[in-house]
């Protein structure tokens, strides 16, 4: 059963929601919600890699992606291998380029950095700068694009959290709905039970965690 589907079931609409465009968002917005709250081995079901190299660039745009997890630099051309980045605060990245700093950066202890520009955007840097031979790897978060009409799985995210995305869904259809409804009387009951369904669930997976479902 496709996900707008069950979404339109649960919200218990007389007429179907047809506006698909708001189906999609709402649960590409549920997605990341609940990416961002799952605990770390729930989150690390949703990890991308993306390869830094003289082919694909050697800094990495983070727009778009989530939480940066680790990364790796290979530490020889042939025979090395990948090893772990130390993160250093972005005023010392240039640093790293400086033998006799703490921060200098070798293949065999490589270091990452974050920094931002004036318009907000960030960007990933690895020192020494990665090559083909000895590429960068970078672990981060990446949010789903999800088409609720065409799927009923999302990739790259945990199973057990897919039904949280569609009662993400689904409060917001049967919200929306309330905005024209007369008799709103008519949908509070199910909303009510819509977000008391959704954290639950969520403080199911994150060990209680609170959620921001309250404060919406």
């Amino acid at each position: 059963m496709a996900f707008d589907t069950q979404i339109q079931e649960l919200a218990g609409a007389n007429a179907p929601f047809t506006d698909q465009t708001a189906m999609d968002q709402w649960m590409n917005d549920g997605a990341r919600e609940i990416i961002n709250m799952l605990p770390p081995d729930l989150k690390s079901k949703c990890v991308s890699i993306s390869i830094l190299n003289a082919t694909n660039g050697t800094t990495l745009d983070l727009d778009g992606k989530g939480e940066v997890l680790e990364v790796t630099r290979r530490s020889a051309d042939s025979s090395g291998y990948q090893t772990p980045c130390r993160k250093v605060e972005s005023m010392y990245g240039d640093l790293t380029n400086d033998s006799s700093s703490i921060y200098f950066a070798s293949a065999t202890d490589p270091a990452y950095w974050i920094t931002s520009n004036s318009s907000g955007a960030s960007t990933l840097f690895v020192k020494p700068t990665a090559t083909n031979a000895q590429p960068a790897n970078v672990y981060h978060i990446a949010y789903p694009s999800i088409d609720a009409s065409a799927v009923s799985t999302i990739a790259n995210f945990p199973d057990e959290a897919e039904y949280l995305v569609v009662l993400y869904a689904a409060i917001k259809v049967t919200e929306q709905i309330m905005t024209t409804e007369e008799d709103q009387e008519v949908y509070a009951p199910q909303l009510q039970t819509l977000k008391q369904d959704y954290q639950q669930g969520l403080q199911a997976l994150s060990g209680g965690m609170a959620t921001s479902q309250e404060r919406r």
